[in-house]
């Protein structure tokens, strides 16, 4: 609108047209300069930020945070995209993505927001304005706000929520182990394809053209074969002959075009294949056990929770001893902690280890009566207050990955739905 209405400028001077009429132009130009530049700030504002696309955030917050350390029932990712081109200049974390926060991220003209929790977790069937899920969802897509959750990717994450968390306490750092480690396949090799060659001479040919050429067809990449992970194993068989073992652990593509390469090849070879299992990792995992560098007192240690998450009122369930009575200041020594963020409820289930404390957001009734029973101290600082505190953490993180041209923030509106009266 604006060239056009420069160009009817140039034409009516053009013209030799009177003063008058010019300058009538030239303060409608005045007049709708700024608002188009008001109202189009944000194509602006991308079309120069070439090197913050969203493609490029999300793959660093994927870096940050790889999302299969998270669990399997999760909802994890970008959850809202909008049409390309998108450039990320403002981002804002925030726990929960409320209607109050949708207001703060428009007002703050923000470009991607990362919710902790996932504001997409049941399958929506359609977007209305009945739900308010589907309100946030639609005016997300209507300013062209993009949505990232994390969510227990961060949860496992070695320094991730959890790691935080238990930090509220002077902890022997060797001790701190996850209670529910995560598992993955080592080096991300899922299966172990074994042929079985009676003929020497065959190795390298097999080796060379029916397994490593099927996924390095360019010729220039040949040169790189003797990173891929192969053995021979020579054993002898029953019949008096000599049989060779060539062995490949591969993801399961690899397998599927290494199997191609020996079909299409007319090898006789006889092959077998395995299925590789998970193994535990040692440091990522849902919520943390550890040691204290030195026993403290209940008291003590409701005072750091509070100080560590900023509470002035936490709930507080003391163990029982043997008589079933609530163990008193004396018996109240802690050694030992076990926290969760958010919902401890199935994490403590895997709690091989006792503790003498338990720090999470929430648990039901009857697994704090089991806690205390079993001679566990319970905190409970309430579901998104146990998690909150973690996205400044987050947002230097970010900051650093993602480098002085964008912003990062945390949402001022966000905070946990219940209050103390």
């Amino acid at each position: 609108m604006t060239q056009l209405l420069q160009k009817f400028s140039q034409s009516v001077t053009s013209f030799y047209c009177s003063q008058s009429l010019q300058r009538c132009v030239h303060s409608l130009l005045q007049i709708t300069q700024p608002a188009l530049r008001k109202s189009h700030r944000r194509h602006f504002i991308r079309q120069n930020s070439t090197m913050n696309s969203l493609d490029t955030v999300v793959a660093k917050l994927k870096k940050l945070a790889p999302l299969h350390l998270a669990g399997n029932w999760d909802n994890v990712g970008l959850l809202v995209e909008p049409s390309a081109p998108k450039y990320v200049s403002k981002v804002m974390l925030t726990n929960d993505l409320t209607a109050q926060v949708m207001e703060e991220a428009k007002g703050r003209t923000v470009d991607l927001v990362v919710s902790y929790h996932p504001p997409i977790f049941v399958p929506l069937k359609r977007l209305t304005q009945k739900h308010w899920k589907e309100r946030i969802i639609v005016d997300c897509m209507e300013n062209r706000i993009a949505v990232f959750s994390p969510h227990t990717s961060h949860d496992a994450l070695e320094g991730g929520v959890n790691d935080w968390l238990i930090s509220a306490f002077d902890v022997n750092k060797t001790t701190v182990r996850p209670i529910e480690p995560s598992k993955e396949f080592p080096d991300g090799q899922t299966h172990r394809l074994e042929v079985k060659i009676t003929d020497a001479a065959r190795i390298k040919e097999i080796r060379d053209h029916c397994l490593i050429s099927q996924f390095h067809p360019d010729a220039r990449l040949r040169q790189h074969k003797e990173e891929f992970t192969t053995h021979t194993v020579k054993s002898s068989i029953t019949s008096g002959g000599e049989e060779w073992r060539l062995c490949v652990t591969c993801d399961q593509d690899e397998l599927a075009c290494m199997l191609k390469g020996l079909a299409e090849s007319g090898s006789p070879e006889k092959y077998h294949v395995s299925q590789l299992s998970k193994v535990p990792l040692t440091s990522t995992g849902m919520g943390r056990w550890a040691e204290l560098k030195t026993t403290i007192s209940l008291e003590e240690a409701v005072a750091q929770v509070k100080a560590h998450l900023q509470l002035d009122h936490i709930m507080v369930a003391r163990r029982q001893d043997q008589d079933n009575q609530e163990s008193g200041k004396e018996e109240a020594a802690i050694s030992t902690v076990a926290v969760c963020a958010g919902s401890g409820s199935s994490v403590f289930k895997a709690l091989g280890t006792a503790a003498d404390l338990i720090l999470t957001g929430e648990l039901s009734h009857h697994e704090v009566l089991d806690a205390v029973h079993g001679g566990s101290h319970v905190i409970l600082a309430r579901h998104s207050n146990s998690e909150r505190g973690y996205l400044k953490s987050l947002r230097a993180k970010l900051s650093t990955a993602l480098g002085s041209s964008v912003e990062v923030f945390v949402s001022d509106q966000d905070r946990d739905p219940l209050t103390v009266v």
